[in-house]
């Protein structure tokens, strides 16, 4: 799911916007007329806000630790301890100043926004989760709390409740071109293609650089049959960005789907060129072979793909079609039985056509 960056924005109010890198500290400045008396802390509260600003975590930390020496009861200066914090990735000490800022300023959506931040980045998803809820209470017009939270919930498999939240992301902020994308994810895992088809289009017009928008609306467009337009996308996406081997993997599914054969050979070619590991690579640039006739190579193809994956059932069924063309009788009839008993019930089924013998392969259970 993409992130993009954190920061936090101090003055009447407070306000956030998401969460990849650490949480900024805050901006603005503690006039000395407001605070008599507290000079010390106010200066030591700003040099905070300075070095944070200038990435100097350490120099910060201590800054912010001299304000509170000096004023205690100062919510901000816990506060951005806190996000310091967690830029130095210390979660349980960031942790407890969002806890004690909590406790100075209750209620304050910011501070469980934060919190539930520094809970997410410890990998303590339920805890963040149900700090995102309470931002949400205390003020249900914050999109990044609703957004991600709705990340946390698809992570988890929970796209129903996902799409919710991003419905409410999108719905407190209308520019919200991630909360867009990922609604349209969690439709795409919804299997609703249409409505992914959308909100991946208006992702892209808020923000026309989200390449993975255009990736992923091709795999939707593949969905309902559009072929001319999901190959429109990955050639878009292509153009800009040539090192994904995944992204040429499925250029070359949608080309081999349009019965483009040798571009779809193409694009395999390089999917393997940019990962050698890339097993499904293997195995379709064999099926593209075996259209171009190219038996020997096929064979090739899919016995490395089982070489990287040997519980790969579709390897297995294409190996199978190049060793009968080889006529490597024997050799076919084991590799689609072996593709049966994986769960492509299909390999008995050209078994049987081809004579082979033997009995069927038994196909495990909801296969």
């Amino acid at each position: 799911m993409p992130r993009n960056s954190t920061f936090l924005i101090w003055g009447l109010g407070a306000a956030a916007l998401l969460a990849a890198a650490p949480a900024r500290a805050q901006v603005d400045s503690v006039r000395a007329s407001t605070l008599p008396g507290r000079q010390l802390a106010e200066k030591a509260y700003n040099a905070g806000l300075a070095n944070y600003s200038a990435q100097n975590y350490s120099a910060a930390l201590a800054s912010f630790n001299q304000a509170l020496t000096a004023k205690p009861d100062f919510a901000p200066a816990y506060a951005n301890r806190a996000a310091t914090r967690v830029a130095l990735k210390n979660y349980p000490a960031a942790v407890a100043d969002y806890d004690q800022a909590l406790k100075l300023e209750p209620g304050a959506y910011a501070h469980y926004f934060g919190r539930a931040q520094a809970h997410e980045a410890a990998g303590e998803g339920p805890a963040a989760e149900a700090d995102y809820g309470a931002a949400l209470q205390a003020n249900a017009a914050y999109a990044p709390a609703w957004y991600n939270r709705g990340v946390l919930r698809f992570e988890k498999g929970e796209y129903q409740a996902a799409r919710d939240d991003f419905d409410g992301a999108v719905k407190a902020d209308p520019a919200y071109a991630y909360a867009y994308h990922d609604r349209a994810s969690a439709n795409l895992e919804l299997t609703n293609w249409p409505a992914a088809i959308m909100d991946y289009t208006k992702a892209l017009a808020l923000q026309p650089t989200l390449l993975p928008a255009l990736l992923n609306r091709a795999a939707a467009e593949r969905r309902t049959g559009q072929l001319p337009e999901a190959l429109r996308d990955y050639d878009a996406y292509l153009a800009q960005k040539t090192d994904n081997p995944l992204a040429f993997t499925n250029r070359g599914n949608a080309r081999f789907e349009n019965k483009d054969y040798a571009g779809a050979l193409a694009d395999f070619d390089r999917a393997i060129a940019l990962d050698a590991k890339y097993a499904y690579a293997w195995n379709n640039r064999a099926a593209a072979e075996l259209k171009l006739e190219h038996y020997a190579k096929a064979n090739a193809d899919a016995t490395e793909a089982l070489r990287l994956n040997p519980k790969y059932a579709e390897a297995y069924l294409n190996r199978g079609h190049a060793r009968e063309m080889l006529r490597q009788a024997d050799e076919a009839c084991q590799d689609w039985h072996q593709a049966a008993a994986l769960g492509l019930a299909v390999g008995n089924d050209y078994a049987a056509a081809a004579g082979c013998a033997g009995n069927a392969a038994e196909v495990p259970a909801g296969k």
